[in-house]
């Protein structure tokens, strides 16, 4: 896997709400840039893995894209991993969670891609991580926002 994205925020909001709010990826879409839309696509919990989801998102010079997102791995109050049918990226997010205080805690998001061909490397690559960096440093910022902003 190649590491497109990675950013780091401290909340002062506890675990679990931070936990429980972001790893429901319907909301995905009110702190994220890029994500138009997002739903649930069965009735599972969200961190159960096997969990899918449909989502629109904004892909620079090819408009709107609908790609499957399922949930891969999950701990509770700790991490949750995705990975979306979207050739040829074929992304994959991670989200951690970690107490860093009482009532604050850490949330590390990655983005990776899941394709390793040559080609890639050399084209792909380079303009989603320049996308999703942007994306990534305004996401989370507005997490942050949200949460803290909800108590």
């Amino acid at each position: 896997m190649r590491l497109l994205a990675e950013r780091c925020i401290d909340l002062a909001c506890p675990v679990e709400q931070a936990f429980l709010y972001a790893t429901n990826l319907e909301h995905f879409g009110e702190w994220f840039p890029g994500v138009l839309a997002i739903r649930s696509d069965d009735g599972l919990a969200p961190t159960v893995v096997g969990k899918r989801y449909q989502e629109t998102v904004a892909v620079p010079g090819r408009g709107r894209r609908q790609v499957e997102i399922t949930v891969r791995e999950a701990l509770p109050l700790r991490f949750l991993a995705t990975e979306g049918a979207f050739p040829p990226l074929l992304p994959r997010m991670e989200m951690a969670f970690e107490v860093i205080a009482d009532g604050h805690c850490r949330v590390t998001w990655r983005m990776f891609s899941r394709n390793t061909g040559g080609l890639a490397r050399w084209t792909l690559i380079p303009l989603a991580r320049a996308v999703l960096s942007a994306r990534a440093g305004k996401g989370l910022r507005a997490l942050k926002q949200r949460l803290e902003n909800s108590a």
